[in-house]
């Protein structure tokens, strides 16, 4: 199973993340980094989408963010067979709910804080296996 059949689109919302203060639409993530090749893609777009719905390709995605979470998942070995877990996103913010061992988790939280747009992760309902 790959990780964009992970995505829980029912419960993912394209509204403002639970918390979140205005932003301009082109500020980078946690990390403040930036995707300058799929920033030069959705340039390509009138008007650019802002960071968090920036599709795979930079096309406007309302759920983009989660998309490239979950293709960037997708290709980590250690990670892509995990199967106790499911993304959401909310706006600039990706959730996280399941259960997975602590070590793995962090490498999922440090990925998805590199992703252009991503506000805020939210693993309050992950449950730590040890």
């Amino acid at each position: 199973m790959t990780w964009h059949n992970k995505i829980d689109f029912d419960h993912c919302d394209d509204g403002p993340a639970h918390g979140a203060s205005s932003h301009s639409p082109m500020t980078p993530g946690l990390t403040n980094t930036y995707d300058d090749e799929l920033r030069e893609k959705a340039g390509m777009h009138t008007p650019p989408p802002p960071p968090e719905c920036m599709g795979l390709e930079g096309e406007y995605d309302s759920f983009g963010l989660v998309r490239r979470l979950a293709q960037t998942l997708d290709q980590q070995p250690d990670l892509a067979s995990i199967d106790t877990l499911t993304l959401t996103q909310h706006g600039s913010a990706l959730c996280l709910a399941g259960s997975v061992d602590g070590a793995a988790l962090d490498r999922i939280v440090d990925i998805a804080s590199h992703l252009d747009g991503t506000r805020e992760v939210d693993v309050s309902q992950v449950a730590v296996n040890h």
